[in-house]
Order: structure tokens, then sequence, then C-alpha cells
């Protein structure tokens, strides 16, 4: 498989994969969590048979397109976690007519208000709360907001209230799985204190949370019904940095050729640029920049990390590779590595297929 790759090509480990779907399913099964997981990652039909293999029916999805590609391929109860865009409804309405349980977030009243006024049919809605990510969401603070929400869901039987979203994004940018911990610990009070003030309301309101890093360290997730991971089925350098997960859970790599030697430099000049990689990054010990880094690509896979191997630079369809003299001298234009991307997501968005180790090829939406 590896004699026939001519351009960068996205490589899936389909064991790795597999493996991570597992342990998260084990962990939600064990906290007593149900499992929502995000398909934002992979955005692929074939690996989404990996999930209702395992007997998985509800899923997450980014953005109403999204919804479409996978309500197209069977999927029937699809939460779109993302502020919900109006000039969306005739779609949403749609689904409705096709029998699909949507789930949808809102942040206002007066979505709301046109929601039970355009409808076809009922929907469930979440509130999405802010817990101190500040992207989207009614910050947690701001209760009389939140009630006034929930109050208007119940005046249109369209409109259903379902529960309270939180992603605690934040947690990317933390440096320690205690601080990781700690984030979530106040997230999960914030949220539940607004739950708490809903009660009067008469609902069972449902509290979901969703963010790769929480979701595979937190261990105590009492307040918490469901979790909606997504970048877990992957994984990547980010997760790996964070101590999320451990370099060998990373099932993709991007396969790159060689294609120019610069011998002043000692740089190795790849086929992959960001186009390919996005130019999401991280800093090395020493504060440099880096793109993604090298691994060996095998029949059965990939190394470990090459150490000082860095994807330093990157253009449009241009890598450049900072290595050590021994590997300058060893590599060749014309030989292919791989490269552990630093955010699997946005290099799956850009890559648009996956090719598995035994060369099968996966379709991204």
């Amino acid at each position: 498989m590896i004699e026939n790759i001519t351009r960068p090509t996205l490589l899936l480990d389909l064991k790795k994969m597999e493996s991570n779907i597992d342990s998260m399913i084990e962990k939600a099964d064990r906290l007593n969590v149900k499992l929502v997981p995000h398909f934002k990652t992979h955005q692929s039909k074939e690996v989404a048979q990996y999930f209702r293999k395992k007997g998985l029916r509800s899923i997450t999805v980014s953005s109403v397109l999204m919804a479409e590609y996978f309500v197209k391929h069977g999927w029937q109860d699809i939460t779109v976690a993302f502020p919900f865009n109006r000039l969306e409804v005739g779609v949403i309405n749609g689904f409705i007519s096709q029998g699909v349980n949507v789930k949808l977030l809102i942040t206002d009243v007066d979505t709301v208000s046109f929601l039970g006024k355009e409808l076809v049919g009922a929907v469930d809605l979440f509130i999405e709360l802010d817990a101190g990510y500040h992207r989207s969401g009614v910050n947690t603070n701001h209760i009389d907001e939140i009630r006034a929400i929930a109050s208007e869901m119940a005046k249109s039987d369209n409109t259903k209230f379902y529960g309270l979203y939180c992603h605690p994004g934040n947690t990317y940018h933390e440096d320690s799985i205690d601080r990781i911990k700690s984030l979530w610990r106040d997230a999960i009070e914030k949220v539940n204190e607004v739950r708490l003030n809903l009660t009067d309301l008469g609902k069972d309101v449902v509290i979901r949370m969703g963010d790769t890093p929480g979701c595979a360290v937190v261990e105590d997730m009492k307040g918490v019904d469901e979790i909606g991971p997504g970048n877990f089925v992957f994984y990547d350098l980010v997760m790996n940095y964070l101590n999320v997960c451990d370099e060998s859970n990373i099932a993709v790599a991007v396969a790159c050729p060689i294609v120019a030697k610069n011998d002043e430099r000692k740089e190795i000049v790849i086929h992959g640029g960001a186009v390919h990689f996005s130019k999401d990054h991280l800093f090395d010990e020493s504060e440099q920049k880096f793109f993604g880094e090298m691994v060996i690509l095998q029949e059965d896979g990939w190394s470990n990390i090459v150490p000082g191997a860095k994807l330093v630079s990157i253009s449009q369809e241009h890598g450049i590779l900072s290595v050590s003299d021994r590997l300058f001298d060893t590599l060749k234009v014309g030989d292919v590595i791989g490269i552990l991307p630093i955010h699997s997501c946005l290099t799956a968005n850009l890559m648009n297929e996956y090719v598995t180790l035994s060369g099968q090829k996966f379709e991204h939406m």
C-alpha cells in the first residue's frame, strides 16, 4: 500500500480507531453516562458504521449540512451542536417530515419563538451554556435569561425543552490533567446550578457535556447525563501533548512524498502543506513552532515519533522538515514519510478521504 502512494494521503489505522471507540464506550458505561459521539472529527459514513456496530444510535454533528449527510446514511437521532441558524429551518422541517429526531442548540428567546412559528413538527432543544469557554452559549450566571428561553419553549408544542449543553473547550488550552479535571468540576457545578434553578418549571432537564480532553480524563461525572466527545476517535498531537492520550492512540497519519532536499540548511521539502494539515501548530520545549511530527511508515502502520524531526514550516503545498544530520543523509527524494497531525479534525476535513492500512478507501463527506 505504501509503495502506491504518490501524493499526500491520509492513512487510517482501524485497530487504533476501534480501540479508541471501545475505550470511550467502556468509560461511558462505567460512569453511567450516555455517549452521544460527535462525528465532526471523522465525517465519514464508513467510520460511522463502527459506532453503529457497537450499538450507538444517537450522534452529534457540527452543522446542518453534516446532519444531512448522516441522515442520508441512515442516522435518525442527531444533535446539531452549533447555535441554530434560522436560515436552515427548511432543512430541519425536511428532517421532521422524514421522522428524524432532531436536537438543536438555542441561545436566545427570539430563535425559540421563530422555531415555534416555523417548524412543521416537534424538535428537542438544548439551551447552550457558557461555563467559561466564551465561544458561544448563555453565561451560566445569567439565570433570568436562561429561564426566559426555557419558558418560551413551553409556548409551542414544537419546541420541546430537552436539556442543557455545555462544551468546556477551554480544556484544550490547559497544561495539565489536574487543570482539565478542575475546569470540568467547575463547569459541572455551574451547569447543575442552572438546572437547579429550573426545577420549578417541571422539566426533567438533561445535562450533556462534550470535549475530548474532559471526557477522556475526568472520572467524576456526577451531575452529567450525556457526553459528546469527537476527537477521541482519532486523537492527535494536541491530545498527546496534553497527556490526554498516548502517542500510540493516534489513529491517523498523513503520508507525504519527499520532493526536495536543501543541503545548506539541512532541510527536507515534502509535499504536504497548509491545504493538508491546516495552520494549527504547537510549540516544542525550545518554543519552536511546529505543524506535525514525523514517523516512519511501515506495512502495519507507522513507527513511534522520530526524535528531532518536525514539520517546522508550511505554505500552501510545501512542508519543510527540520531533521538531524543522520536523518538528512538517510532520507531520499522520492521516499514517503508520515506526519502525525496537530489537529486531526481539520486534517481530515482538508484531506477528504481516508486510506486504511489494508488499502480500503473511506469517504469524507
